[in-house]
């Protein structure tokens, strides 16, 4: 399908390389299937953050403009000023259609600005804690012409409750159908993230302990690194469970659909998620998921929800002992988050 459109994606940080598992998995997903259905439309990156250099190079056939910022609060006006000359100089040589601005922060600000100047759509996906009462730039609201994407429907409701405004357009991070591995299940529990007070890993190490003394040998992996990581394996330690928690590091994305096609209960206790990416990556993989109410959470055959720390551990103990069915499952496709935003795009 041809279109001759221009986006802009304005974003606090891009992979550095196309070996660059790490830095919003999703984001990358998304952009190399959007390229792949619409060769003809032209996609530039600005990356106000990270990287920390500024020479532009190509991921994956898309042009990356590093603005190298590097997080240094001091230096803001001047990044914003450098980056709103940047782009205008990229729409002198080439029309920039869409802005589409990721978390509703200095990156929609900038984006605010810039569609301003060109008369052009700007699209805004909120990303996670960037819906709250205290974020400044929520007085970017006021620009009626502004596109509000949320990611999930409890981060809909959130940003409803905190502005009265109802977001634009519900649009879930996509992935692709990954097929069936046929491989053992001979782990028990896995969990992956962040290893940061947020993501509560505490009660999974509570949980364990719960159900080691019904399954002396339960098998649970827990992969990523973090602020938390040194004090969750005193905890873990302390509690005797050095042999039935395995402590993994970060693990790269093929690694990690590895893992969890040996997994049976994908386990997640974090207290919030704006989406929650790793739920859809777990259930294409198979597995089934115990949480709590967050990101795109919702009632499913595979998908339980638990409605307090008591709720979670009995949940998990009852499905451990139960039949399970590990069969991929996607609750949000790729092709369908790619049209989702082609359409508000214009470009179908």
């Amino acid at each position: 399908m041809k279109s001759t459109k221009h986006v802009v994606i304005i974003t606090p940080g891009f992979p550095a390389d196309e070996n660059d598992f790490l830095t919003i998995p999703p984001l990358q997903e998304f952009l190399k299937s959007l390229k792949s259905s619409y060769p003809f439309l032209t996609i530039t990156v600005i990356a106000l953050q990270y990287p920390y250099h500024s020479k532009k190079y190509k991921w994956f056939g898309i042009q990356i403009v590093p603005m190298a910022g590097k997080n240094k609060s001091f230096n803001k006006p001047f990044l914003w000023y450098k980056t709103i000359y940047r782009v205008k100089k990229i729409n002198k040589s080439n029309q920039v259609n869409v802005i589409h601005s990721l978390w509703l922060g200095e990156c929609a600000m900038i984006g605010n600005i810039l569609s301003k100047k060109f008369n052009c759509k700007h699209v805004c996906t909120l990303m996670g804690q960037d819906v709250k009462s205290s974020n400044k730039y929520l007085r970017l609201l006021k620009n009626k012409k502004i596109t509000i994407v949320a990611i999930s429907k409890n981060q809909a409701d959130r940003f409803f409750n905190f502005t009265k405004k109802n977001v634009d357009a519900i649009i879930h991070w996509g992935i692709d159908d990954i097929p069936d591995s046929h491989c053992e299940r001979e782990i028990d529990l896995l969990a992956v993230g962040s290893l940061i007070a947020l993501k509560n890993y505490s009660l999974l190490i509570k949980l364990v302990e719960k159900i080691k003394p019904l399954n002396p040998d339960i098998k649970c992996f827990l992969a990523g690194t973090g602020p938390e990581e040194l004090s969750l394996k005193k905890l873990s330690k302390e509690k005797g469970l050095e042999k039935n928690i395995n402590f993994t590091g970060v693990l790269n994305r093929s690694e990690l659909f590895k893992l969890m096609q040996r997994s049976k209960i994908f386990i997640h206790p974090s207290k919030f998620e704006g989406f929650g990416y790793v739920f859809a990556e777990a259930l294409a993989n198979g597995m089934q998921i115990v949480s709590f109410n967050v990101g795109y959470a919702q009632p499913h055959r595979k998908w339980f929800i638990a409605e307090d720390e008591e709720d979670f551990i009995n949940v998990t103990l009852n499905l451990l002992s139960s039949k399970l069915d590990f069969s991929p499952v996607n609750l949000s496709p790729l092709n369908e988050t790619v049209r989702r935003y082609a359409s508000l795009y214009k470009i179908n």
